[in-house]
């Protein structure tokens, strides 16, 4: 199975690369946890949080607006 590649993109359809934060513990598999990221982050440490139940919308704390979630392999 080809890796899951993460981008968000914002206002202005500005589109950055991210990676899913492990913060679960337990061992559920590396797929399973790309495929429902709760928390995402940026190549500069920049975190941003799930907004909503569908899991395509995420919020920075350090950037504007609702971030929208692109998934690709």
């Amino acid at each position: 199975m080809d890796k899951l590649h993460f981008f968000l993109e914002g206002p202005g359809r500005e589109t950055i690369p991210v990676s899913a934060l492990d913060t679960d513990t337990s061992s559920h598999s590396q797929t399973v946890a790309e495929a429902t990221p709760r928390i995402l982050i940026d190549s500069d440490g920049n975190i941003a949080e799930q907004t909503d139940k569908s899991g395509y919308r995420f919020q920075f704390r350090e950037r504007f607006g609702v971030w929208s979630l692109i998934v690709s392999d």
